[in-house]
């Protein structure tokens, strides 16, 4: 599943950062969002070197575990309420069940991503969504959206920086993460964009926070509990 071409990768860091769209229900207010949850994320990373892509999985599950307290800390400074335990590690293992619908809904996240990075922007059209599926993960309706993360990055060895170089084919390290909240009723993607850049393949830096921050920058600004 981690598997995914390394062509695919390099078209992804070749993509401008820190854009977000906004579906036309959000923006208006006719869906109305106060607490998220926030379904695992997938990040692949690699070392792009002179001979060889090499995986790097220890540095990918770092990335992983990272970007959900992140994330939260955003989303909380919006006022919204962000739960990033409901589908945890832990939580999959002790629930075969849930394990089983969060796989089948990251898949189909998966299959609707790439439609939206073509066109990006028909997310202010409306136009994407997971479906009704969504609600087997929020029994009860207790959430308004779900958070979904794919992350794509690498690290460049000095040996294959100076050969791009010569060839005029340059090659940079960076990471890039795919952000898209959905909502938990009716599965329509509600906001979608890109975060990262060159050079920021290390989500634990002081500026990490600051960065999801601009991410969220034209995320409506949720209702305060008091």
């Amino acid at each position: 599943m981690r598997r995914i071409a390394t062509i695919i990768l390099l078209a992804f860091l070749a993509m401008p950062a820190w854009s977000q769209f906004e579906h036309p229900d959000l923006k208006s207010g006719k869906a109305v969002v106060k607490t998220l949850v926030i379904l695992p994320p997938n990040v692949r990373f690699v070392k792009n070197g002179v001979k060889s892509v090499e995986e790097m999985p220890e540095v990918s599950r770092d990335l992983e575990n990272a970007l959900p307290p992140l994330i939260t800390e955003a989303l909380n400074q919006k006022h919204y309420e962000v739960n990033d335990k409901a589908f945890s590690s832990d939580a999959l293992e002790k629930d075969s069940d849930l394990k089983y619908a969060v796989a089948d809904l990251q898949k189909r996240f998966d299959e609707v991503l790439p439609q939206m990075q073509r066109k990006p922007k028909d997310v202010r059209k409306g136009r994407f969504t997971l479906g009704d599926e969504v609600a087997k993960l929020n029994p009860g309706g207790t959430a308004d959206a779900m958070i979904f993360v794919r992350g794509f990055g690498q690290t460049v060895t000095g040996g294959k920086s100076f050969l791009s170089a010569m060839a005029h084919n340059y090659t940079y390290s960076g990471m890039f993460y795919h952000i898209a909240v959905v909502d938990a009723h009716t599965g329509n993607v509600l906001y979608y964009g890109v975060a990262g850049g060159l050079g920021s393949h290390l989500v634990k830096t002081p500026s990490a926070g600051k960065s999801m921050e601009k991410f969220f920058k034209n995320f409506p600004e949720g209702k305060s509990s008091s």
